[in-house]
């Protein structure tokens, strides 16, 4: 499989940077649906989500409405704490949409991704029961935002079977390993190096034979498979529900076993399987494409963005947009980086 070219076009292009005040009617074109949501938080599919840009950053918010009024309101409300008071006190109080990429192999790249929003402020969500917990193998989630932290703690506890424990800090890292004594350990790729960690990026043990498992947060699709390693023999990225983040090293049995000796040699036969499945499906739905969808998504794999799309086939950008979400739909994908990743591995 061939890299594709890592562009951040997309279907519906966001701004690049808010301005410090926007009307009410300015908000409203803003507001998104989109299509994953995350169990953790409640909500429901028709609720509004909106990016927000602010000093050279930028994130998507859920804001936990169908209503037009109130999510613009919220909208406001959220931008205006960005400008006023920062990032880091926007992501302690509102909830950001983020995907979160598992690494487990570098060469070829091989992750499952999940979409989450952090949790933030009164989110009850219930944990396994005592016993249950007890029983349960340990993974030690190594994240300093807590936001994040909670959500990838209720993502592992929809695990049969698992009992998530959260270090909030490196240097809090040595007695966490001491007191928890993990199966896993999960941590944030931003901080594995300083846990003494040196395989970012792919499955490793990291001490005791405790297989340790990296992972990324990104914005949307495109900014994590930019985040991947460049020069992979092939990419290959699978999405998967927040509650079977560690789908690829269950056996047979739909047990998660975290054995280090074979752990990235189940990884490895998952995508084969995954690979076998699909190649019958995406050939039909490639075939689907029409003669002009091939060319427009051709001319995507090379990295065009749709002005330059609409130059070379002598049709409006309006044109280009069209194709490119009939694209998605027949694909069944949400991203360009997704759908040229299909092509290119027909």
């Amino acid at each position: 499989m061939k890299a594709p070219a890592k562009s951040r076009s997309r279907v519906r292009r966001d701004p690049v940077a808010a301005p410090t005040t926007l009307s009410s009617d300015e908000w409203r074109q803003r507001l998104l649906l989109r299509r994953y949501r995350f169990p953790g938080s409640g909500g429901s599919e028709k609720d509004f989500a909106v990016r927000i840009d602010q000093g050279g950053l930028g994130y998507y918010f859920p804001l936990g409405t169908p209503d037009t009024e109130v999510a613009v309101a919220r909208a406001i409300k959220i931008h205006q704490a960005a400008v006023q008071r920062g990032w880091d006190f926007v992501s302690q109080k509102f909830s950001r949409e983020l995907m979160v990429g598992f690494e487990w192999s570098a060469n070829p790249i091989l992750w499952t991704y999940t979409t989450i929003h952090t949790l933030v402020g009164d989110v009850a969500e219930p944990g396994p029961s005592a016993a249950a917990a007890a029983e349960g193998q340990r993974v030690l989630i190594v994240e300093t935002d807590d936001g994040i932290a909670r959500a990838l703690e209720w993502c592992v506890n929809r695990q049969a079977g698992l009992r998530p424990v959260i270090c909030g800090s490196v240097k809090s890292f040595e007695a966490a390993f001491e007191a928890g004594k993990p199966q896993l350990v999960l941590v944030n790729r931003n901080f594995a190096g300083r846990i003494g960690f040196e395989s970012s990026g792919q499955t490793a043990t990291l001490r005791s034979n405790v297989p340790a498992l990296t992972y990324s947060c990104a914005m949307d699709g495109d900014q994590l498979f930019a985040s991947t390693p460049g020069g992979a023999e092939g990419y290959l990225l699978k999405r998967v529900k927040p509650e079977r983040i560690f789908e690829p090293v269950q056996d047979l049995s739909g047990r998660l076993d975290f054995s280090a000796n074979d752990m990235l040699g189940r990884v490895k036969n998952y995508f084969k399987g995954l690979l076998q499945s699909r190649s019958v499906q995406e050939a039909s739905a490639l075939a689907k494409l029409t003669p002009r969808e091939r060319e427009v998504l051709a001319l995507l794999s090379k990295g065009c963005v749709d002005k330059e799309i609409a130059s070379a086939l002598g049709i409006s950008a309006w044109t280009v947009h069209g194709h490119i979400k009939k694209i998605f739909e027949r694909l069944k994908v949400r991203t360009r980086t997704e759908a040229v990743v299909r092509y290119l591995e027909k």
